[in-house]
């Protein structure tokens, strides 16, 4: 199957993506199951010229004989309102109607759990959900918890339903929702016993690799200790970063969707008996160049080199963290899409050729320059003064500090000092 992580399309680069995905399509023309995995748009960005673009692409590929899976998350709601059910009912009246349009393939919207059978695999396809309640089938499915029904992997089971009885007292609605949600896949684990399981959830507790947060069950949140099971294997997106960890991996989106996400090439996947296999994307790329010194010029070579750079860290990343995932060596990358941030000492935009050749400049879709700040924390790093110096008076230390802030930073000085000040250092 191939996956298609968070799209977040909107008129600017609808064109760009749409053509990524039907070149990813017509590389691998033996897939017939594509699955779509939500945030089609951004909250407060509903564009809704992209998405009958977006829907025009989903009835060709029905019309080339592909199952189409389109799943709901939460950047895919507006109200109670499923962004693409005006065009479900558009498909299942026209399918009614017009016996041609049977092609052998499918489109499905999946707002509510499901479980299909895909290439011999039991797929759960678990979206974002506005409610989960007990009218759900999966609410009806009778398991039996004693301790003698357990496999081997059943301390982990034990303790997700400990956690879910937990979570259900709770007074927070998130944690009510997250024990509902729990309850739910862990029923469905009960059932299949072997299962991929493709959602668009946090997981609690976990600082996942190459990411800064962890989540917890107030942000509705599965357990970690799904990640122990056998049997049961995690796909997920939302993150908008790839890593892999146990039985779970989580792509990437497939455009920058922000310039926070620099140096990162975006990812489109194919899944095959629990092997990846990507291809690089750089639709919009971000890069952020660091420390660049006035009279240092970015020129074609130079940015080549960065670019080649970049990529190498992002395959030994992937070759790092996951073994049975290969990335496919060719990739498109124009001067026209990539916009970068120039980190600098001193900002002068009038001296804007001095860091950047002027033709490259001309080229590339947007160049910033970003002051440099020296980080507070590194203050205290970079001073020459020894611990023994320091065991004096408190008094007699402010004052070293203070005299050293005045020589090494004349011009930032006042700044410093009062940050000093509000952290009550000083």
């Amino acid at each position: 199957m191939l996956l298609f992580g968070d799209l977040h399309i909107n008129s600017r680069i609808c064109d760009r993506v749409i053509d990524a995905i039907n070149l990813w399509v017509n590389q691998n023309p033996d897939e017939r199951n594509l699955i779509f995995l939500w945030d089609y748009v951004y909250h407060f960005s509903y564009d809704r010229e992209a998405l009958l673009k977006l829907y025009t692409l989903f009835l060709d590929l029905y019309k080339e004989w592909k199952n189409v899976y389109i799943l709901a998350w939460n950047h895919d709601w507006l109200g109670n309102t499923f962004v693409f059910e005006e065009a479900k009912r558009t498909y299942e009246i026209i399918k009614n109607v017009f016996d041609n349009w049977d092609t052998g393939g499918k489109i499905e919207f999946i707002t509510q759990p499901k479980v299909e059978n895909i290439e011999w695999d039991d797929v759960l396809f678990l979206p974002y959900c506005l409610e989960l309640d007990e009218s759900m089938s999966s609410w009806m499915i009778e398991i039996d918890f004693s301790p003698d029904s357990h496999p081997q992997n059943d301390k982990s089971v034990i303790e997700i339903e400990s956690t879910v009885n937990i979570l259900s007292k709770s007074q927070n609605k998130n944690e009510k929702f997250s024990a509902k949600l729990n309850k739910l896949l862990l029923e469905y684990y009960q059932k299949y016993g072997k299962l991929t399981v493709i959602h668009h959830y946090y997981t609690e507790w976990v600082n996942f690799p190459g990411q800064r947060w962890r989540f917890y069950f107030n942000d509705i949140a599965l357990s970690h200790l799904f990640c122990e099971l056998d049997g049961l294997k995690l796909i997920s997106w939302h993150l908008h970063q790839w890593f892999a960890y146990k039985n779970y991996f989580c792509t990437w989106s497939v455009r920058n969707t922000s310039p926070l996400e620099i140096n990162q090439a975006k990812m489109l996947f194919k899944y095959v008996w629990w092997k990846f296999y990507g291809k690089m994307c750089f639709l919009n790329p971000y890069f952020q160049i660091k420390n660049v010194e006035n009279g240092q010029k970015i020129d074609e070579t130079f940015l080549q080199k960065f670019k080649d750079n970049v990529i190498g860290e992002n395959i030994q990343n992937y070759q790092n963290q996951w073994r049975n995932i290969q990335i496919q060596p060719d990739y498109d990358m124009k001067n026209k899409d990539i916009s970068i941030s120039l980190s600098v000492w001193e900002m002068n935009y009038e001296d804007m050729y001095s860091y950047i050749d002027e033709n490259l400049f001309k080229q590339m879709k947007d160049v910033k320059l970003k002051k440099v700040y020296e980080k507070t924390e590194d203050l205290f790093e970079k001073m020459d003064l020894e611990w023994k110096n320091l065991t004096s008076w408190f008094a007699d230390r402010k004052w070293l500090l203070k005299d050293y802030l005045k020589v090494k930073y004349p011009n930032d000085y006042e700044k410093y000092l009062d940050f000093l000040k509000k952290e009550k250092i000083l």
